[in-house]
């Protein structure tokens, strides 16, 4: 475990302190639970973040023979494109 330092109000304190002392658990436990509470609340809020799976699925369509000639499309294909318009 990692020992570290949190201010906290005093009504807040004076009540884990009674909790502490009626339940049985140590402040330490019931500030741990308690920040344990927080992280899953807000982490169930949030969406799961997952770069390759929010990223497969965007490009669609393309061509089926990109990889054999990117550099075509990487530096001729817009070339080409650019030069036919005018």
């Amino acid at each position: 475990m990692i020992r570290t330092q949190v201010y906290l109000p005093e009504d807040l304190y004076r009540n884990l302190k009674l909790l502490s002392a009626t339940s049985g658990m140590n402040f330490s436990e019931l500030i741990r639970e308690g920040a344990k509470v927080v992280v899953e609340k807000k982490t169930k809020k949030r969406r799961k973040f997952d770069a390759w799976k929010d990223f497969v699925g965007v490009l669609k369509g393309g061509p089926k023979d990109l990889s054999s000639n990117i550099d075509y499309y990487l530096y001729v294909e817009p070339y080409e494109k650019k030069n036919r318009k005018k």
